[in-house]
């Protein structure tokens, strides 16, 4: 063996060989089933960190779950990600001028294939890279021909249960991709603002109302004012009219019980493009007017003002406003604005045909099933009550995008008739133009990627899947809608557990992202420090539900522990013995793996691996390497050291896959994943090796503390002592030490008494360092107290500096006292 560990060398082909043995891919039907389905990576470019970290943890558990016994099933499967995907393939035709209307619609879909091809083979370069065990002969794709049937199956069934429905109604618009969204692809960021107060004169009056906005662009739109019928301010106006500052209108002033008295003037204007809004003019059978299209760009309504942009149209509008007289007064202000999850563009709200999946009956479902013994254990438990919460005050859920990549929606049309079905009715019928939404189809991953609808033999045996992981924040997204499709196609839930995780920081608490410049490239860690390096740095500091911070402390010390289990095998393997006989410290190492394996199975329940690296730590660094090689150094048995270690290289390769698998095949010429769940023997009785730890450490402890030379033997007594004689040669061989009795100076340690006598030449240098102490302590007592004698100190000095000096004193002069008495006692 090599001095140093190698990376390079260990890992180089190692997962090639694991796939080409298919010991992920050949699977037991008499073993019990563990299933792992990947969340689906979208297509849209190479894994980062935080895919890293998520296919780690699952991969621990599923060679954690093999080598005790099951059969296990990790689905490698990549998500077509429509709206992602097709802004990266509109971005790359965008630089050669070229738009996707100038290709159309199967031309371009040509090029998003291409496209996807693409990174997928990127994709799967980079899982082998980090090792992950998973089955490529069940690789899957959500916009595959079998995920698509199954989406069809789904939409038309939901259509039949009156689940799906078409409406023309508000939703949010992504005015730079020209497509629908649903509420929680949009996000709501801080944004500053100013508040517009404008003034709208009743009719045939000078008098006037105030109306605060921050969209002026919309006031094109206005339909009423509204104000609280509770609001004695407007009692008597309500029913009348204004005349609209912008069109010259006149509009009503109406009452609503929605609007905030104590919001603003207590008068908002009621417009389109605003949810609220839309409600209150439908309750008041009033007309929706939109200025503003679906390119963000205004229209008609917006008079002098259209085709300009909504925002250079705001201010525009505002200075016609100011110049017209109409402005009271504008405040900058900060409040929530909606952006587009992908596209970072202003959501607008927009009337609009849609398609929708009523969600009251499917929440309902979760919510209910929740509370049986079989609902979904999450980790950690807290996250059950937010996904609760979100499904009690769920949305009805807008699926139709306005895409081309992505599930086709399986309706058609023809002189005002809609049929929803799979085929074609007949001639003239034209198929709906819009995709699904890319969460409809991940959100069936579960079974459809088990089989479902074209196979139930799968899903006999891995449905419900055994474990989700992946990061809280789409729990919305993803995880709830896995949840209630489920239990609504199949009547089961789609997996036991769900284990959330949160983001990857940087070491200064940062998230992790491009624009900052603290993104880290896996593969460039990899090729630095190697796969297994990678895994621990992030698995050993990762906790269910919290972030973790990445740092190259990190790294160095995954990479300090493999080259000190490196380093411990290659002593090992250099052993020159023929000695059999297993020794009471052989029996020792033995119950010390033994309380490794099982707490690690402890700790594997919650995912722990905090606490499995402290155990892993603790074994390798104190058990093994400190005090078993020593051991061995006086009582080789290499039999039994490397018996040993074929048990630990199993226990350990979860955890380290590269090394452990390639140790084992080097030094026992067997492959490591043909092991199914190990025994480890416990012995009884050797209590008493723990004891000798105990004794040696203190003694060498002491030593250190008083700066004992190595080579003075240190003479000690144990009260009660009633050890044999190898257990006293052994101390005295690794303390350089010998049993004196009525030895002097106590040692207490956990479980002993030990009494130390000290050399007369070490005596008499303590003896030298105490006085040296007691002048230095007289010198500080006599200052103190010629302060404290001084009446121009104590008259001008401030209090807290007095009584600094008076403890100061007070603190001296007790050391003395005890510096005195154990100069005395010497």
């Amino acid at each position: 063996m090599k001095s140093i560990y190698s990376h390079i060398e260990i890992e180089k082909n190692r997962n090639d060989k694991w796939i080409k043995k298919g010991f992920f891919s050949t699977h037991d039907n008499r073993k019990k089933p563990f299933t792992i389905v990947l969340p689906p990576p979208n297509v849209t470019g190479k894994l980062h960190l935080g895919h890293a970290w998520d296919g780690f943890i699952q991969d621990v558990v599923i060679r954690y779950k093999k080598l005790k016994g099951y059969d296990v099933l990790f689905l490698p499967a990549v998500d077509h990600a429509g709206i992602a995907t097709q802004i990266k393939v509109e971005e790359r035709l965008n630089k050669q001028n070229i738009s996707r209307y100038d290709l159309g619609r199967e031309k371009f879909l040509n090029q998003v294939w291409n496209w996807k091809d693409e990174y997928y083979q990127v994709i799967k370069k980079q899982w082998n890279t980090l090792g992950l065990a998973l089955d490529y002969s069940n690789e899957r794709f959500t916009l595959d021909k079998e995920a698509n049937e199954a989406v069809l199956k789904v939409f038309i069934d939901f259509y039949n249960k009156g689940l799906i429905y078409k409406d023309f109604k508000a939703i949010n618009w992504d005015p730079k991709q020209r497509t629908a969204l649903s509420n929680i692809e949009v996000i709501n960021k801080p944004t500053i603002q100013k508040m517009y107060y404008i003034k709208y004169f009743i009719e045939n009056s000078d008098k006037f109302l105030t109306v605060a906005t921050t969209r002026i662009e919309t006031i094109a739109s206005d339909v009423a004012l509204a104000v609280n019928p509770e609001d004695k301010r407007y009692k008597n106006i309500v029913g009348k009219y204004v005349i609209h500052p912008f069109t010259k209108k006149r509009i009503p002033i109406i009452s609503d019980d929605y609007i905030d008295k104590k919001f603003g003037s207590g008068v908002m204007k009621v417009s389109a493009h605003a949810t609220a809004d839309i409600d209150i003019i439908k309750k008041h059978n009033l007309k929706i007017n939109e200025c503003i299209n679906l390119d963000g760009k205004m229209n008609s309504l917006a008079l002098e003002f259209e085709n300009l942009d909504r925002f250079e149209a705001r201010e525009l509008m505002y200075k016609k406003l100011l110049k017209e007289n109409f402005i009271v007064k504008v405040e900058q202000i900060t409040s929530n604005v909606g952006y587009s999850e992908r596209s970072g563009e202003v959501v607008e709200i927009m009337m609009s045909n849609q398609w929708f999946v009523k969600m009251e009956t499917l929440a309902k479902k979760v919510l209910d099933h929740l509370k049986t013994k079989d609902g979904i254990k999450f980790l950690p438990s807290r996250f059950v009550n937010i996904i609760k919460k979100w499904m009690e005050n769920v949305y009805d859920w807008t699926i139709s995008r306005q895409l081309w990549w992505g599930h086709r929606i399986p309706a058609w049309y023809k002189d005002g008739q809609m049929k929803v079905q799979i085929d074609s009715p007949g001639e003239n019928w034209v198929q709906d133009e819009d995709v699904l939404d890319t969460w409809f189809s991940s959100g069936l991953a579960p079974f459809a990627f088990l089989g479902w609808p074209q196979s139930e033999e799968k899903l006999r045996k891995y449905f419900p899947t055994s474990l989700l992981v992946t990061g809280w924040d789409i729990i919305f997204f993803w995880v709830a809608r896995m949840y209630f499709f489920s239990l609504e196609n199949l009547n089961k839930k789609p997996f036991d557990q769900v284990l959330l995780h949160g983001l990857i920081r940087d070491k200064d608490g940062k998230k992790m992202s491009k624009s900052l410049g603290n993104g880290i490239d896996p593969m460039e860690v990899i090729e630095k420090y190697g796969s297994d390096v990678l895994r621990e740095a992030l698995i050993f500091n990762s906790t269910p539900g919290q972030d973790i911070r990445f740092s190259e402390e990190k790294l160095d010390a995954a990479w300090s522990i493999n080259n000190k289990l490196w380093n411990i095998v290659k002593y090992i393997n250099d052993l020159n013995d023929d000695n059999n006989l297993l020794s009471d410290k052989d029996k020792w190492i033995w119950n010390k793996l033994y309380e490794l394996n099982k707490n690690i199975d402890k700790y594997m329940k919650k995912y722990d691996f905090t606490l499995i690296y402290k155990e892993i730590h603790k074994f390798i660094y104190e058990h093994l390497s400190s005090w078993y090689i020593e051991f061995t150094k006086t009582q080789p048995n290499k039999k039994n050291a490397l018996e040993l270690l074929e048990k630990l290289f199993v226990i350990l390769h979860p955890f380290m896959p590269f090394l452990t698998d390639y140790l084992y095949e080097k030094m026992f010429n067997k492959e490591l994943l043909d092991n199914d769940e190990i025994k480890i023997k416990k012995f009884k009785n050797i209590s008493h090796v723990d004891d000798l730890i105990e004794i040696v450490t203190n003694l060498r402890q002491y030593r250190e503390k008083h700066n004992i030379s190595k080579k003075e033997i240190i003479e000690y007594w144990i009260k009660d002592f009633d050890f044999d004689s190898d257990f006293i040669n052994s101390i005295n061989k690794m303390c350089n030490s010998k049993i004196v009795k009525n030895s002097v100076s106590l040692l207490k340690t956990n479980k002993f008494e030990i009494y130390i006598n000290l050399s007369k030449d070490y005596l008499a240098k303590e003896k030298e360092r105490i006085l040296k102490e007691i002048d230095f302590i007289k010198f500080e007592i006599k200052r103190a107290e010629n302060i404290l004698n001084n009446p121009k100190f104590m008259e001008k000095a401030p209090k807290e500096k007095i009584i600094i000096e008076q403890e100061k004193l007070k603190n001296y002069q007790e050391k003395l006292k005890l510096y005195q008495e154990k100069i005395e006692s010497k």
